[in-house]
């Protein structure tokens, strides 16, 4: 009895955690041009997030895909099959913000998906719409793409987010 109700308690805590930090996600924003091609860290503003969530603390998941287009993609049905993905992570719960770039002149990109776990990233990309996605990724619309893991976290009363890339692919 005595552990469901610690265990409630965290998942309450766990809760509260998610649901500020995709409030003050809101404010997210590139503070370098270069972010399509520049490591996280340093290409938004995530010391701005982290002191407006200061009294928080928390552990999140971020997935980065960097894709330089195909001169010969279809990106209008890109367009789509990105719209379509991301309606079914918000429909899947657990998406705490999806960010998300237009090509530029060198035809980079960065898409940034930030999950409330990893598990749930993990169950949402399983979905028929994702998968689709997915193999469009795998298909000639892309010259390259990488696919990058993140954990985000964040310690109570620090104005700082730690960035911990996982895997690259």
């Amino acid at each position: 009895m005595e552990e469901t109700l610690k265990s409630n308690k965290i998942e309450g805590e766990k809760e509260i955690a998610n649901k500020k930090f995709s409030e003050a996600l809101k404010n997210l924003k590139e503070i370098d041009s270069n972010y399509a091609t520049k490591h996280l860290e340093i290409s938004f503003n995530w010391n701005q997030i982290a002191t407006n969530i200061k009294n928080i603390e928390g552990e999140w998941y971020l997935v980065a895909f960097r894709p330089i287009g195909s001169k010969n993609a279809n990106n209008d049905f890109l367009s789509i099959a990105k719209e379509k993905a991301y309606n079914e992570a918000e429909n899947h719960g657990g998406l705490l913000k999806y960010w998300s770039s237009e090509f530029n002149q060198n035809r980079e990109c960065l898409s940034m998906c930030i999950w409330a776990s990893r598990d749930i990233a993990v169950e949402a990309s399983k979905k028929p719409l994702h998968t689709i996605a997915k193999k469009l990724a795998t298909e000639s619309n892309y010259e390259f793409y990488a696919l990058e893991r993140y954990i985000l976290k964040k310690e109570k009363n620090e104005t700082k987010m730690k960035i911990i890339q996982i895997t690259s692919i």
